[in-house]
C-alpha cells in the first residue's frame, strides 16, 4: 500500500520502518505526510495533528482551528 509513497511513523520506529520497508519514501521531518490518497502521522500527538489535518481539508482553516482550541491542542504540522 505504501511502496514508492511518502510516509512518517514514530521518530522510534523511521529507522526500522526503512530498513524493513526499502520502497517506502520515509519522511522524518513532518508529523504529518500526504500521498495521494494515504495520510500516515508519527506518535500519539502526530495522530491529533492529522484529525486536525483531515478537519481543515475538509471544513477548513477556521473550523479545524476552532476545534484544536476547544480540545486545547496546539496544532504543529
Amino acid at each position: 500500500m505504501l511502496n514508492g509513497k511518502r510516509a512518517t511513523t514514530h521518530h522510534v520506529a523511521l529507522k526500522m520502518l526503512q530498513e524493513s520497508f526499502p520502497d517506502i519514501r520515509v519522511v522524518s521531518e513532518s508529523k504529518v505526510i500526504q500521498d495521494s490518497n494515504l495520510i500516515t502521522s508519527g506518535g500519539v500527538s502526530s495522530g491529533i495533528n492529522m484529525a486536525l489535518y483531515l478537519v481543515e481539508r475538509i471544513l477548513g482553516k477556521s473550523t479545524a482551528e476552532r476545534t484544536a482550541t476547544t480540545i486545547e491542542f496546539e496544532k504543529n504540522l
